[in-house]
């Protein structure tokens, strides 16, 4: 489990680190290798890999091949308009923002891990059931209160120089290619980026987290049982 998490914990680092990435039209690309890799690793640490296609929509931002390409393109006319206004907008609040897709990195591999010990997820898995796990995420982290957590995560990540030029290194890497998983080697942290996902990982043992992470596993619980009803 310690290995999986501080894959979870790297993935979440470079994720956070597209913002600072000069680049138009990377951040979302970025993103998304990230969460496909956690995805990746946790299904492979379960033997699931034969599930990497049917939970696509657990963690892609997307709304499938065809919309999303088309959404994308229709979109980016405006994008690059506001690329600038976006980028001062995401260093500007990198002090919330950088801890917050951490913690959510981390509980999207955190979520899917939970679902594969406890054996909910069998043999096959449906489109619906994937929706409903992507959505009962979203509802759930959109209830939380992540003050705490974000404290943690800032106060760990600045006892450790560097980091970030690393972890946005490794992220202009992924930005060129949408289309496959990262592997392994991309996302193999340097010192900076080790030390501060161990850094991550003692603070997640805090008794305050350790509680709020329990709490969210609760609320997406609660919100995938009453999608499964429905």
């Amino acid at each position: 489990m310690n290995w999986l998490l501080h894959q979870w914990i790297v993935a979440g680092l470079v994720s956070s680190a597209a913002r600072f990435v000069p680049i138009p039209f990377v951040d979302d690309v970025i993103q998304d290798q990230c969460r496909r890799y956690v995805v990746a690793r946790t299904l492979e640490a379960h033997d699931r890999s034969d599930l990497k296609k049917e939970l696509r929509a657990y963690h892609s931002s997307d709304a499938g091949c065809v919309a999303g390409c088309l959404g994308m393109l229709a979109k980016a006319p405006l994008k690059l308009i506001l690329f600038p206004i976006r980028k001062i907008v995401a260093l500007f609040t990198s002090v919330r923002g950088v801890p917050l897709e951490v913690i959510r990195t981390i509980l999207l591999g955190r979520t899917l891990d939970r679902m594969l010990r406890d054996e909910v997820l069998g043999k096959t898995v449906s489109t619906q059931q994937v929706l409903a796990m992507r959505e009962s995420f979203n509802i759930a982290f959109a209830r939380m209160d992540f003050r705490v957590a974000r404290a943690a995560m800032s106060d760990a990540l600045a006892n450790v120089q560097d980091w970030k030029e690393s972890a946005k290194d490794m992220a202009t890497s992924l930005s060129g290619d949408q289309s496959h998983t990262p592997s392994e080697d991309q996302l193999q942290g340097d010192k900076a980026i080790n030390e501060s996902a161990e850094r991550v990982e003692e603070a997640l043992r805090q008794p305050e987290l350790v509680k709020l992470f329990a709490e969210f596993d609760q609320r997406f619980d609660e919100a995938y049982q009453d999608r499964s009803i429905a």
